[in-house]
């Protein structure tokens, strides 16, 4: 953990929302906008409502069973201002499966739908997969697919090139976007990724779960012995616990501060793994970066935005050091039109709304 003063594990997933790539699309979001802005999380929402004119939103996954969004939508009809909606996507085992919304979560994306500023759509949405399925549910006029405000953190339009070179070079050191130990067909994966983490004194970044947090923040005594043998399983089954705490003091890392984050990953030549996020924070940093997906979220991102994804049924022996680079493609021109394209469309939302764009964000269409 790096931070001026130590947080605790649970400090860090509360203040993340449990999941510290959150942090990657809320930067990206404050990252766009040039006017006043505040950040509003457990105000009142006569509070909100009294501190300015329009709620922008920094979402992600919010549509898919594991949501209940009724309170939420109760909380945007209180508010009672125009909304933008940044970052939606779907979520499912795969595309093929459409998604399942309880009443209060269609009942939510009702009252975003309903609250645009203009005519213009006020949702920005992860790929084509969500915009099928918000088309569906009869909203597809208030939607238009942006990818994740995190594309747009860097505003170095060359950036693709950057990225190039380093996708033509062998990685002497790798970190990895952890994963969970709940995804059990991942396991097999996660193992080779940690072993890879050990063998290129690389770094394993956690991302989300509270016992994954608390690995990084080294609170072994305070987790329970099912958790600590959960992730020990999970991980580095082979360890013993003591040896798997000692891995852990050295190599787990969990980051409250994307600053931070993205200037730690600048140490590395390549970050795989199976959070998104980790990955894209290390494409904005010029850091080569690439995805091992096993669900619609994952997938849709990527190729939505062109970032080198590889489905995990597609990884066909053990990865190592030697050949995880060759799982992946990185195509330049295609990332970078791709990003124009879709940063284009990110500016419509906001310019539609009468905010003030950043120049950071600006570049990346001119």
């Amino acid at each position: 953990m790096l931070d001026h003063e130590p947080m605790s594990a649970g400090t860090i997933f509360e203040r993340v929302g449990g999941n510290t790539g959150n942090l990657a699309f809320r930067y990206g979001v404050a990252r766009s906008l040039s006017g006043p802005a505040l950040l509003y999380l457990g105000n009142s929402p006569s509070a909100i409502r009294n501190a300015g004119d329009i709620v922008v939103l920094p979402l992600a996954n919010q549509l898919g069973r594991h949501m209940k969004l009724g309170p939420a939508a109760e909380r945007l009809r209180a508010i009672d201002l125009p909304v933008l909606g940044l970052g939606l996507g779907a979520q499912a085992d795969s595309y093929e499966q459409d998604i399942v919304l309880d009443a209060g979560t269609r009942a939510w994306l009702e009252e975003l739908a309903s609250r645009a500023p203009t005519a213009h759509p006020n949702i920005g949405l992860r790929g084509d997969y969500t915009r099928a399925q918000v088309a569906k549910l009869g909203l597809g006029n208030a939607v238009t697919v942006t990818g994740c405000p995190s594309n747009f953190i860097s505003g170095d339009p060359a950036l693709a090139t950057k990225l190039a070179a380093g996708f033509r070079r062998r990685p002497r050191r790798i970190a990895v976007a952890a994963g969970i130990p709940h995804v059990a067909q991942l396991a097999a994966i996660e193992h080779d990724l940690a072993d890879i983490v050990t063998l290129t004194d690389g770094a394993y970044i956690v991302q989300h779960g509270i016992e994954m947090i608390e690995l990084a923040c080294r609170e072994f005594d305070s987790m329970t012995p099912e958790r600590l043998e959960l992730c020990r399983n999970y991980i580095a089954p082979l360890s013993t616990t003591e040896e798997f705490r000692t891995w852990c003091s050295r190599y787990a890392y969990a980051f409250a501060d994307v600053r931070q984050w993205m200037d730690f990953l600048r140490r590395f030549d390549f970050v795989v793994g199976t959070r998104f996020h980790g990955a894209m924070l290390a494409i904005q940093a010029g850091v080569p970066a690439a995805c091992i997906a096993h669900d619609s979220r994952t997938l849709e991102m990527c190729q939505t935005m062109q970032i080198p994804v590889c489905h995990y049924k597609d990884i066909n022996g053990p990865l190592t050091r030697h050949n995880v680079m060759d799982y992946f493609r990185f195509d330049a021109e295609a990332y970078t039109e791709t990003r124009r394209r879709l940063c284009a469309s990110y500016v419509g939302v906001l310019q539609a709304a009468d905010l003030e764009v950043s120049a950071n964000v600006l570049r990346l269409i001119q």
